[in-house]
This record gives structure tokens, C-alpha cells and sequence, in this order.
């Protein structure tokens, strides 16, 4: 056993009381693990004080074993869009504006009082958790509550009207969903431009109050560090400088709250760890306001039921021009990141929540690098990862390398899952998707990708008010190639299988996609609750090369010296499957595929 590992892990959950501003409620052994920050704000509209994080407005919960009554607060979270900090073009100069041409992402959430709460907690049994609104405004009756992935069923009961308590059973790799109540949504309609206040077509109904819920198994003892080992740095809340942090090759960072700021200014600086450390631990109730830079040649670890925020920072902040809300696709800040990862080196993540990112939540740029990113040999393993707040153009969720992706959440306003590496597992995740780009990317440049899969992909919310291609706004996409001249790569494949995929509510396109280079899909077992139809927007319509207006156009020429290999089987529609007599642009499934790749794919039902 590895320096840093507990024989035990009962040794870290047995504490009770306040472990660096953080209080644990007594618990039944190791069966239930609940927190709470003695330091908290209810606020709106603006920023919290660094060693302050925010509290829902609306919700209270507590969880229980199941049966047994004995209730134990857990710590409601809240996210808001920009974090209150208004369009900040420069932390140092809070007053200073972005003036972005195409905007932050952000348009009615701010005037539309759109926020995110979550909470989490540690369960090794079944439990029952209990939604109480602060306000006393209605949750129940139980016919009030719908619960995301609605797939997953949950036993919900309703003792009185503010109050909510459903039933979690116990499962090793987690329970991650959303609880949403039926009083309390906000219709995203849109004018094929812009989302509009009434009329057009309704893209979306979604929580104005979101709640998502996060019911985790303990970290694997062997993953948590000794906080004994003369190897390991232990921090406590607080501030984090430039010096804080040493160069022991483990850092443990013990609950509470911490912030990152440079010359007493908040999100000017970020962590970055010295070469010989390779592992970050973070206790359940850790809150860190910052982000992190891993320098090492060794295999590197991110492992908690932390927080780490980008309430801080502005929108894109550019690391290389000191922080300020400036695009660039390789400095503008990650939440997680690593610039010169060395062949086969590998990045394991495990537990950890993210919150308003300001930009790529995830990128490990290697060290040998090539033009094509599936050529690099960067390994992850991804589980349990969350992610929240992410309202701001450009969020997309972690970077797929060759690996195991399973057990997560994300909410995004970009790609959630980028195709662009080879031999990528991708396994039950749950996405919340604004209207930023696909959900499954794999365009922008030819690439030659193999041996990848997705499967069991649950779609909670879309909401895209525009018909584009550049950006899909589809489930699975490709974007035409990102300069001119268009090339094509007649060349390199994209061999991959997605396979059980749901679409909840209103749900878009299928596929948009600009082919640079051949296709080997297969695509089966899709479940829609409804594809949107309508003249204008063409939300709902699939595109394979093929224009059907400026915006609308994913042909580029040359495209016929490609095969577009598509096995498209079993596909539903709200109950109704899309057939080969009823999958055209005019019918149910809406496909308008180039005749240039008639006969190269088949659909079957």
C-alpha cells in the first residue's frame, strides 16, 4: 500500500464537529456522510466573500438512513449566472465590461432568475432525502415532482406542501439527478434567433430553481492519503498565494473553504503545482475557489467530494494577459489542466464537483504533440465528475481521452463530449445541455478516430433557439472545418458506436454533421420524448452535408469522394419507431442526408 493510502477509512468519517469551517453532523458509521459550512450567504444577484460560499435561496435538505428518521442537514449549494459578477472584463477592475461580439452565452437568465442548487453527500445504504422549500412556497403534491433521468424510477412521497422526501437506494457508483417541480419552470421559446418572452416555438421547459442531487459512494480507501505520511502537504481553509502550496507529491486539502488570489486580488492567480506533485485530495465539504495546473511527468490524481469553483475569474480568463476575459483556445484559464503530458501519461479523477467554469472545464495538452489530437497518447479515467453552473459559452465538459468516462453530470453550454481520441470508453452520463454546440462533437478538422463508444447517455434538458451547423444544434454533430479553404480526408475514419441514448422534453436534431472525413457510426437504441417540428426554425432537422440555408449548411466540397457509413437502428420518437419509409426530411425522423450517401447507410427499426 502506497504512502498516503488509510488502512481504514472509517478513520476520516468517524470526526464530528467542525473541521475547518465545516460541520459534520453525527452519522451512523460510515452509512451516511452529510456536511455543512458555517460560513455561507444567501445572495442573488452578487458575489459572496472569498471565504463565504452560497446557499440556495429556495431549498433546504436533509438526508436520513431509509426508515429511521433521523435527519442530518446537507449543505444546499447555488450557482447564478456570471456569479454575480455582471459582465467583468477584468477581476482587479470589477467595473470594467466585456463588449464580446458574440456575446457570453448568458441572454434571459439573469433577468429570468435562472440559478442552479446542488448538494451532495456520502451513502453506503439506502436513504431518503428532504426538500424543504425556505420560502414556504409549494413543492408537492408528489404529481408536482419529475425527476431527471425520469427512466429512473423513484419512490416519492409528500407529507405536507412545502415539503418533498424521496427515496434514494443505495448503488456503488452513484445517484446523480435532477428533482424538478412543475410550478416552477421556465418556457425557453425562441424566434429562430433569440429566445423570445411569448409566441415562436417552444425549445425548452426547465427548472427556474434547479436542484440536482448528488448521492456518492466513499472514495476507495486506497485512494485516500495519510494525513500522517511525511509525503503529504496538509492545508487548511483559507487563502491560497502563489507560496502556499509546497512541493510534496501529495496535497490534502482538509474541509472548508478556500480562495486563490494574488496581491489581495481574487481571480488573478491559479494553482499552480510544483513538478513533483502529483496527487490532490480533497474532504467531503471542501470548497475551493481557483483552479489547477498539474506540472508533473508522473501519472496525476484528482480525488474528493470537493468543490473546485471559477466563480472568481472572468469569462475566458486568459491566463497569459493576466486573467482577463480575452479568448485563447491554449491559455484561456481550465479548471483542470496540464501543459506537456508525456506519452501514455495518465490523469485519474475521481469524485470531484465543478462549478462555473469559465471557460474548457478539462485539457492535457501533451507534450508531443501532433496536428491530430488522436495521434497523442494522453490516457484519463473519469468517474463520478460533476459539473454545475455552467452558463457561459465555451463550458464544455472534461476532455475525452483514451480511457473510461463513466458516472458523471454535466451541465454545459458547449461540447459536453468531444470525439477527437482514439480507444474512449464513455458510459452512463447525464447532460444538461444549453445552446452552445452539440452534445457529441466530432468535426472542426478530419480525423481518423477509432475504437470509440458511448453509451447509456441520458439528455435531461436542450435548448438551442437556433438552427445552425457551424455550431450544431443537434445531439450528435460534426462542425464544417474551422478555416477556409474547406479540406476534406478522404484518408482518415471516425469509427464509433453510441449506443442507449434518451432525449428528454423537446429534444433537437439527431445528427448534424459536415463530413471532412469517412464515417463508420453506428447509432442504436435511441429514445426521444419528442423531436421539435417546425418550418422555421428547422430545429429538429438532421443534416448530412447537405445546405438548406446560410446558417444551415454543412456541405463542403469534395465531400463525395467520402463514405458517410451510417447503421442507424432503432430509433423512437415519442413511442413511434423511424423507419425506411418514414425517416425523410418531411416525415418523423426529419433525416435530410446528402444523396451522395445514399446507399452507404441504412436505417432499421
Amino acid at each position: 500500500m502506497r504512502c498516503g493510502a488509510l488502512v481504514v477509512l472509517a478513520v476520516s468519517l468517524q470526526a464530528v464537529g467542525s473541521l475547518g469551517g465545516v460541520v459534520a453532523p453525527k452519522r451512523d458509521g460510515q452509512a451516511l456522510r452529510t456536511w455543512w459550512h458555517n460560513k455561507s450567504r444567501i445572495n442573488t444577484s452578487g458575489p459572496v466573500a472569498a471565504d463565504e460560499v452560497r446557499q440556495s435561496a429556495k431549498y433546504d435538505v436533509s438526508v436520513s438512513l431509509a426508515g429511521k428518521q433521523d435527519w442530518r442537514d446537507s449543505f444546499v449549494y447555488e450557482t447564478i449566472p456570471r456569479n454575480g459578477n455582471g459582465r467583468m472584463y477584468d477581476p482587479a477592475n470589477p467595473g470594467q465590461e466585456y463588449n464580446l461580439a458574440d456575446g457570453d452565452g448568458i441572454s434571459v437568465e439573469v433577468d429570468a432568475g435562472i440559478n442552479m442548487a446542488w448538494t451532495q453527500f456520502e451513502y453506503t445504504e439506502a436513504v431518503e432525502v428532504r426538500i424543504t422549500s425556505k420560502d414556504g412556497s409549494s413543492l408537492g403534491p408528489t404529481s408536482n415532482v419529475v425527476i431527471r433521468p425520469t427512466e429512473i424510477r423513484y419512490t416519492i412521497s409528500s407529507p405536507d406542501s412545502k415539503t418533498v422526501i424521496i427515496k434514494v437506494p443505495y448503488d456503488a457508483a452513484g445517484r446523480r439527478f435532477s428533482v424538478e417541480f412543475q410550478n416552477d419552470l421556465f418556457a425557453y421559446r425562441s424566434d429562430g434567433e433569440s429566445y423570445i418572452q411569448s409566441g415562436g416555438l417552444l425549445v425548452s421547459e426547465e427548472p427556474r430553481n434547479a436542484l440536482v442531487i448528488f448521492a456518492s459512494a466513499p472514495i476507495p480507501q486506497s485512494l485516500i492519503p495519510s494525513k500522517t505520511c511525511s509525503d503529504v502537504q496538509i492545508l487548511k481553509p483559507g487563502k491560497i498565494t502563489d507560496s502556499t502550496i509546497q512541493a510534496k507529491p501529495t496535497v490534502y486539502f482538509e474541509a472548508g473553504v478556500y480562495w486563490v488570489e494574488k496581491d489581495g486580488r481574487l481571480g488573478k492567480s491559479h494553482i499552480k503545482l510544483d513538478p513533483n506533485t502529483h496527487f490532490v485530495y480533497m474532504e467531503p465539504g471542501t470548497y475551493i475557489k481557483g483552479a489547477f495546473e498539474y506540472t508533473t511527468s508522473k501519472d496525476f490524481f484528482t480525488v474528493g467530494h470537493g468543490v473546485v469553483s471559477g466563480e472568481n475569474y472572468a469569462y475566458m480568463a486568459n491566463t497569459a494577459r493576466n486573467y482577463v476575459a480575452e479568448k485563447d483556445d491554449r491559455t484561456s484559464l481550465r479548471i483542470f489542466s496540464h501543459g506537456s503530458v508525456n506519452d501514455n501519461q495518465k490523469w485519474t479523477a475521481v469524485g470531484p464537483t465543478v462549478n462555473a467554469p469559465p471557460f474548457n472545464t478539462v485539457d492535457l495538452f501533451p507534450r508531443n504533440h501532433t496536428p491530430h489530437e488522436e495521434d497523442n497518447k494522453v490516457l484519463s479515467d473519469i468517474s463520478d465528475y460533476k459539473q454545475v453552473g455552467a452558463f457561459y459559452f465555451q463550458t464544455d465538459g472534461p476532455q475525452i481521452y483514451a480511457g473510461t468516462t463513466k458516472d458523471c453530470f454535466w451541465h454545459v453550454n458547449d461540447d459536453a463530449i468531444k470525439l477527437y481520441h482514439s480507444n474512449a470508453q464513455v458510459r452512463d452520463i447525464t447532460i444538461w445541455k444549453c445552446h452552445n454546440d452539440p452534445v457529441i462533437q466530432m468535426g472542426w478538422k478530419p480525423r481518423g478516430v477509432t475504437n470509440v463508444e458511448v453509451s447509456r447517455l441520458r439528455v435531461i434538458h436542450t435548448r438551442w433557439f437556433k438552427s445552425e451547423t457551424v455550431v450544431p444544434s443537434a445531439i450528435i454533430g460534426a462542425s464544417p472545418y474551422y478555416a477556409d479553404p474547406k479540406v476534406v480526408d478522404a484518408g482518415r475514419t471516425i469509427r464509433a458506436t453510441i449506443s442507449d441514448l434518451t432525449c428528454e422534453g423537446s429534444c433537437p436534431a439527431l445528427i448534424r454533421i459536415a463530413p471532412l472525413q469517412n464515417y463508420d457510426l453506428t447509432i442504436r437504441n435511441v429514445k426521444y420524448d419528442n423531436l421539435l417540428k417546425s418550418a422555421d426554425p428547422k430545429l429538429g432537422q438532421s443534416l448530412v452535408g447537405m445546405s438548406i440555408s446560410g446558417n444551415e449548411n454543412s456541405y463542403t466540397p469534395g465531400q463525395e469522394k467520402l463514405n458517410f457509413g451510417m447503421k442507424l437502428e432503432n430509433w423512437q420518437i415519442g413511442g413511434n419507431k423511424v423507419t425506411s419509409s418514414n425517416w425523410q426530411a418531411d416525415q418523423l425522423g426529419q433525416l435530410n442526408i446528402h444523396p451522395d450517401y445514399w446507399g452507404d447507410w441504412s436505417i432499421i427499426a
